[in-house]
C-alpha cells in the first residue's frame, strides 16, 4: 500500500509580503531620482548640437567674409525645432552685420539671432527674453570674436530662469556649462 504524505500548501505570510512590499519602495526612491537626473542630463547633448551648429555657421561667415555676424541663417544655421532651449545671441550688434555686407555678404540687420524654446518643461518653455536675460552672448562691433548660449529648462523642479541650464560657446570653441540646471 502506497502511502501518500499531503503537505499543506502554504502561501507567503503578510510579513513576508510587507518586506517585499519595503524592498520595491526603497529601490524606487532611490531609482526614480536618478533616472530623472540621467534624463536631464541627456537633455543637455542638445545644447551643445545647438551651440557647434551657431560655432559652424559663425566660422562658415568669418571665413567668407573676414568678420563674424548675428545673421546666423544667412550663414547657415538652421533654426531648431522642438527644442529644450533658447539658443543664439542675446543682442545684435548691427556695426558687425555691416562689416559682413561691406564684404559682399547678405546680412541685414533685422536677421534673426535667437530662438525660444519649443518645449515646455513643467508647463513652461524658455522665451527670448529669458535667453537675454540669462548671459550677454554677442558678437563684438567689430566682429572679431563672438559668444553665443543656450538656456534651457530640463528638469521640471528647475523650470525658472535662476535654475536654467546654461551652456556658452565663443570663437575659440571653448564650451562651458555655466549652470546645470538639474
Amino acid at each position: 500500500m502506497k502511502t501518500r504524505i499531503l503537505r499543506r500548501s502554504e502561501g507567503f505570510t503578510l510579513v513576508e509580503l510587507m518586506v517585499v512590499v519595503a524592498i520595491i519602495g526603497v529601490l524606487t526612491s532611490v531609482a526614480i531620482p536618478n533616472f530623472r537626473r540621467y534624463q536631464a542630463k541627456s537633455k543637455t547633448s542638445e545644447a551643445k548640437i545647438q551651440l557647434a551648429g551657431i560655432y559652424s555657421a559663425q566660422t562658415t561667415m568669418q571665413s567668407d567674409y573676414d568678420h563674424f555676424a548675428h545673421c546666423l541663417e544667412n550663414a547657415g544655421f538652421t533654426a531648431p525645432v522642438n527644442n529644450y532651449y533658447a539658443v543664439g545671441h542675446s543682442a545684435a550688434t548691427n556695426a558687425a552685420n555691416t562689416l559682413v555686407r561691406g564684404e559682399g555678404g547678405d546680412c541685414p540687420n533685422a536677421a534673426t539671432f535667437q530662438w525660444a524654446a519649443a518645449k515646455n518643461v513643467g508647463g513652461v518653455a524658455v522665451t527670448t527674453a529669458v535667453h537675454t536675460a540669462q548671459l550677454t552672448a554677442v558678437v563684438d562691433a567689430t566682429g572679431e570674436t563672438f559668444t553665443a548660449s543656450a538656456v534651457g529648462y530640463i528638469d521640471s523642479n528647475n523650470n525658472t530662469a535662476a535654475t536654467a541650464s546654461i551652456w556658452s560657446i565663443d570663437d575659440t570653441k571653448a564650451v562651458s556649462q555655466d549652470r546645470i540646471g538639474y
